[in-house]
């Protein structure tokens, strides 16, 4: 990670809002380290960061954190894009691919915060570039709302270079995973893997993994991002009588789901493009999600996360 590591704890930022603390560390990917409830005597609605992690400036054990300029892998650490090809610098250990873009790993700033709302932002410069995190220049800004029903997360980019630049973005929240844990969500279609984890066809969704109706998170085992989506998600955690219903606007076309086994949490990802999409729209796809923006264009959307007690069937 471009950071060097710490053993002193990062500054973080604290929402309160109804039943709900948010805890933000802007110098970590301007991530979600902490997000609770008191309800049912306390409850983490999103993983919550070990303070070892926090001093570690490990962001990869953050509760959410952004995705920019893009979402999940890029197949081999290279970017194909007008013509030219990017070799982008591995930001994974020994992952083969780089994944998420850079903004997850790198230090945002303050731009505002009061009791309820934070904006963090970042700029990746001309200097940024000879880093080969990414090849173009771009600002990015993150907007968080607390309320009393739960959390709006914004998202927004700018492409600040002098050419053509390939975005996407996405949010990659870790919730708790409990043997009664339900997922509901519809999507039209699912990206199949190869034995890299990178996509290889555009399916219709096996009944495994159909969440139309609803199913338990517990026996799946799965890591794909999902087409098609239509921008709902409700999770139930009966064990604590909680729901989430979270909506997203229609920029995020795509749902990734990662269950990893054995692990106490998984991941419900709205994201705008799908994995690998900037080379597979070099390879002439154009439904990837992938948005070419101009000198000056942006892209802009918001994600909510509104929890409610099921025993009163209603957000509180």
């Amino acid at each position: 990670m471009p950071q060097s590591l710490s053993t002193v704890v990062p500054r973080l930022l604290t929402l309160r809002a109804g039943p709900f603390a948010l805890d933000l560390a802007p110098e970590i990917g301007g991530a979600i380290v902490g997000f609770r409830t008191d309800w049912s005597g306390g409850v983490d609605l999103m993983r919550r960061t070990p303070e070892a992690a926090l001093a570690a400036r490990d962001v990869r054990l953050a509760g959410s954190y952004a995705l920019v300029p893009y979402s999940n892998r890029m197949r081999e650490c290279t970017l194909q894009f007008a013509g030219r090809r990017h070799r982008l610098a591995p930001n994974f250990g020994s992952h083969p691919h780089s994944i998420h873009g850079n903004g997850w790993q790198r230090a945002w700033e303050v731009e505002s915060a009061d009791a309820a709302n934070a904006s963090f932002v970042l700029d990746h410069t001309a200097k940024d570039i000879l880093s080969s995190e990414w090849p173009f220049a771009y600002h990015a800004r993150q907007r968080y709302a607390l309320d009393a029903r739960g959390l709006t997360v914004g998202l927004e980019i700018v492409n600040t270079g002098d050419g053509p630049m390939p975005a996407g973005f996405g949010l990659h929240p870790f919730f708790p995973r409990a043997a009664g844990t339900r997922l509901t969500a519809s999507t039209a279609s699912v990206w199949r893997n190869d034995e890299a984890m990178m996509p290889v066809a555009l399916d219709p969704v096996p009944p495994a993994w159909n969440f139309a109706e609803g199913r338990l998170v517990a026996p799946l085992a799965v890591d794909n991002c999902f087409a098609g989506w239509n921008g709902a998600v409700q999770i139930d955690w009966p064990e604590w009588g909680i729901r989430l219903d979270m909506t997203a606007d229609p920029v995020f076309g795509h749902l990734v789901v990662f269950v990893p086994p054995g692990k106490s949490h998984f991941c419900v990802e709205p994201v705008s493009n799908c994995n690998d999409g900037m080379n597979l729209m070099a390879r002439g796809r154009s439904d990837t999600g992938v948005v070419v923006l101009e000198p000056g264009g942006a892209l802009s959307g918001s994600v909510t996360f509104a929890f409610s007690r099921a025993e009163t069937g209603g957000a509180e």
